[in-house]
């Protein structure tokens, strides 16, 4: 099958593409020529066959010409939190125009493609914990333009004559991690409840979802039972895979309203793993998977471990 996957070269991406190339799928990328993206294009070339299409997808020609002879779309491009909120009317551009350009453009060209859209489980708001993990049918809460455009998204997608799957996604870590970690680490709650899903799983559903009968579903993507947990043990457990260590409680945001808790909570992604059979991976493989990625830096870390604790620490607005 021929399909189009936009983002090609982010975190999820990368993992989507190659799980199309193993399931035999014919792939076009689409995604900026900036020099990061044309470094991952070279990488990935030299290890999976497919084609690739530089271009803006706000541009709607660009996005015309990409989609000729595509019988599928992934679509993964987007600006993310904190960028989005740094450029409001970019943010804007990208995440809702160039959904709406896949869109048109894919009914444009008669041929109709399914279209599987990349949504979030931030989409359900600030989620104290309470109740059952969440479904797709509770509500959706915009807490920030990121979440607002992923509704919007959503639903652009829905009332489209496209056949068309929506994900949801619960906590998805890149292997490789730098130590220019954003600010938003300390903004979550230590008892906040959230679900990992392995980066690898998640290409493996989305390159799954191109084929199987999941047309017309909003299905929850989180690595299931084993990938749940709260925050303290998901950033412990990341520190100290960093080689850094736990950080004081004090650094961590102290939820005084329902207001304070992030826009994250268990998933109930029962239906999503019956359709796709994507949960290949637990917490703990990704914990190796990315020690191997950090390589011989762990141990430059633990050289520097008081200086990089402190630099840490200085990130945090409250200690």
């Amino acid at each position: 099958m021929k399909v189009l996957l936009t983002g090609a070269f982010g975190n999820v991406g990368e993992s989507t593409l190659e799980a199309l190339c193993n399931h035999g799928h014919d792939v076009r990328c689409f995604d900026l020529p900036n020099k990061k993206n044309r470094k991952i294009n070279e990488k990935l070339g030299n290890e999976f066959d497919f084609d690739i299409f530089w271009g803006d997808i706000r541009n709607y020609s660009d996005v015309s010409e990409a989609l000729e002879g595509v019988e599928a779309i992934i679509h993964l491009a987007a600006i993310i939190p904190p960028q989005t909120d740094r450029n409001l009317q970019l943010a804007r551009e990208v995440n809702v125009g160039g959904t709406e350009n896949l869109v048109n453009a894919a009914l444009e060209s008669g041929k109709h493609p399914r279209f599987v859209y990349a949504s979030s489980i931030a989409t359900y708001g600030h989620c104290t914990g309470d109740g059952p993990p969440k479904k797709a049918n509770d509500p959706q809460i915009a807490t920030d333009a990121y979440t607002a455009h992923k509704i919007e998204c959503e639903s652009i997608v829905k009332e489209s004559a496209l056949p068309w799957t929506i994900m949801r996604f619960g906590v998805v870590t890149p292997l490789r991690m730098s130590m220019n970690i954003d600010p938003i680490m300390f903004e979550i709650p230590l008892e906040q409840r959230i679900e990992f899903v392995h980066t690898k799983d998640i290409g493996l559903a989305l390159a799954r979802g191109v084929t199987a009968d999941v047309e017309g579903k909003i299905l929850l993507l989180g690595g299931g039972q084993e990938c749940r947990m709260d925050y303290r043990e998901f950033v412990t457990a990341i520190l100290d895979a960093l080689g850094v260590g736990m950080l004081p409680d004090e650094a961590f945001l102290t939820p005084e309203s329902e207001d304070d808790y992030f826009h994250t909570d268990w998933m109930n992604s029962q239906e999503a793993q019956e359709l796709l059979d994507y949960q290949t991976r637990s917490f703990e493989q990704f914990l190796d998977d990315f020690k191997n990625e950090m390589g011989k830096r762990r141990i430059l870390v633990r050289l520097f471990r008081p200086l990089v604790r402190r630099y840490l620490l200085h990130k945090s607005p409250y200690y």
